[in-house]
């Protein structure tokens, strides 16, 4: 009985710390409004960027297909966006290339639904970008 008054007491409090953590804003007054690619969860990881003395927002999003010619789909992008002024946002230009494949043609990658950008961190002028695959994994089975 003990056991559960002390479940019922912590669900409680963790519930009524719930309504001060579920968003937050600097300016509520004037705010700056950035957007990026329909369907590509723009905004799903924010961080400040600061690289030479200017400030910047990292802003990735996940599901992005790039810009360039590619076989990969929903590659995920990272955009920077100038601070301080509701402007177009650019993409930030890692990865274009396609899936590699090794000498025999069998594909080495699985680029397309990664998550690319899921997390973005940034310390100076240093970027950190985590990639999430994709859980369903095609394992091939190599014959030696």
């Amino acid at each position: 009985m003990e056991r559960l008054r002390k479940l019922c007491l912590s669900l409680a409090l963790m519930l009524s710390c719930l309504s001060w953590t579920t968003s937050f804003n600097l300016d509520i007054d004037e705010p700056y409004v950035f957007s990026g690619p329909k369907g590509s969860y723009f905004g799903f990881s924010v961080d400040f960027f600061q690289p030479d003395a200017k400030s910047d927002i990292l802003i990735g999003a996940p599901r992005a297909n790039t810009s360039s010619a590619s076989t990969v789909v929903e590659r995920g992008a990272v955009y920077t966006c100038p601070w301080q002024k509701s402007s177009d946002c650019t993409q930030v230009q890692f990865d274009n290339t396609d899936d590699r494949k090794n000498n025999e043609g069998l594909q080495m990658e699985f680029k397309s639904n990664q998550w690319f950008g899921a997390t973005v961190r940034s310390h100076g002028e240093h970027i950190l970008v985590s990639v999430i695959l994709n859980p369903t994994l095609h394992i091939q089975k190599y014959n030696m």
